[in-house]
């Protein structure tokens, strides 16, 4: 795909800096060349339209740079909570309930290959999680404590906040009349971080 020389240079500049948050326009004008900061925000926007960057919605400032050009929209797996003994089992075809066109740009998404979909059921993430309302997961095999994550816990798939403790992992849920559980780390797997909420999806 052609890009604009200016847009090239400004990716070339930005692809080398370790830590974008922050970074002003008139900086970047400055050091590619750029006469005004308004030309650099110019072809910012013109290379998230192209899929060569993206920006945090809630920080314009931040942005992260993709290595490959991504589409705006990508059809993400939406995957059931069948009782699994492993991830393979899991993220097994069979277990794809569907394929949800989702926006790239609008949920931030830079990797399509590494995001799943997973519909809430039951009230023990209520009132921030609801029954029937989407997630959208990254998939990894640890987060940080106080992030909600997709883990399996005795084979069974499950929606909760994690935290780390002495004696195990403690999965903890938003509805309080669901008691926290301390569960050896040996005993559970983390499929996927939480990333975005998409509430009371319908079919």
């Amino acid at each position: 795909m052609n890009i604009h020389e200016s847009q090239k240079k400004i990716l070339n500049y930005l692809s080398g800096i370790q830590d974008l948050e922050g970074i002003s326009y008139w900086e970047i004008a400055r050091e590619t060349g750029l006469t005004n900061a308004q030309n650099v925000v110019h072809h910012l926007k013109q290379l998230e339209k192209l899929g060569y960057l993206r920006r945090d919605s809630f920080n314009p400032s931040s942005f992260e740079i993709l290595r490959n050009p991504i589409e705006d929209v990508v059809y993400l797996d939406l995957l059931g909570f069948a009782q699994c003994g492993n991830d393979t089992d899991f993220f097994c075809d069979t277990n794809v309930k569907e394929k949800i066109a989702i926006s790239t740009k609008l949920f931030g998404i830079s990797n399509p290959k590494n995001s799943f979909l997973i519909r809430a059921r039951g009230d023990s993430m209520s009132p921030e999680i609801f029954d029937n309302d989407l997630i959208i997961f990254e998939s990894t095999s640890d987060v940080d404590d106080g992030s909600v994550a997709l883990v399996i816990d005795n084979d069974e798939p499950k929606i909760k906040q994690v935290f780390k403790t002495s004696n195990g992992i403690l999965l903890r849920s938003f509805n309080k009349q669901h008691q926290d559980k301390v569960v050896k780390d040996s005993d559970i797997r983390i499929l996927g971080l939480a990333k975005h909420l998409i509430k009371k999806y319908l079919n």
